[in-house]
């Protein structure tokens, strides 16, 4: 497990001003063919040849942060979305432990957790997620999201 800074985002461009930003997904500079949602790379992490990418919309006023686990031939095997509507949120103390956990920051002063599984894990959907945390309708994932959000105020 390491951090690493092989890829980096070429922003696309919107077709109207409401579209979620969509941006290339780039190696080494180098264009994959692959389109992320998101606009900034946060970090990327490397796992057992699989690469678990943080990626903000760089929406100052109701930040959203994907979470998105790529394969080695950087297919989407999971995905989630970190955000609620009206928060603010950066990205901050990324950390990794070692083997298979990455915790980070985000939305206030919550430290969330993911932990990377060997394989697929059934899930039950809209109930195995920590508020604040949505994923496509589905039954199973490739990693598991942690964390206690505190209402804004609290």
């Amino acid at each position: 497990m390491r951090i690493t800074h092989q890829f980096s985002l070429a922003r696309q461009p919107q077709q109207n001003e409401d579209d979620e930003p969509r941006s290339a997904l780039l190696l080494d500079g180098q264009p994959t063919g692959h389109v992320l949602p998101g606009a900034v790379l946060e970090a990327a992490v490397q796992w057992q040849g699989q690469h678990l990418l943080f990626i903000t919309d760089d929406v100052p006023y109701e930040e959203a942060l994907r979470i998105v686990l790529l394969d080695a031939d950087l297919q989407t095997l999971d995905a989630a979305e970190l955000g609620a509507a009206y928060s603010t949120g950066s990205f901050t103390d990324l950390a990794l432990h070692p083997p298979d956990t990455v915790s980070f920051r985000f939305i206030g002063s919550t430290e969330w957790t993911v932990r990377l599984l060997g394989q697929s894990q059934f899930r039950l959907p809209l109930v195995s997620e920590p508020r604040g945390v949505s994923r496509r309708l589905g039954f199973s994932r490739r990693f598991v999201v942690d964390g206690d959000p505190q209402p804004q105020g609290r």
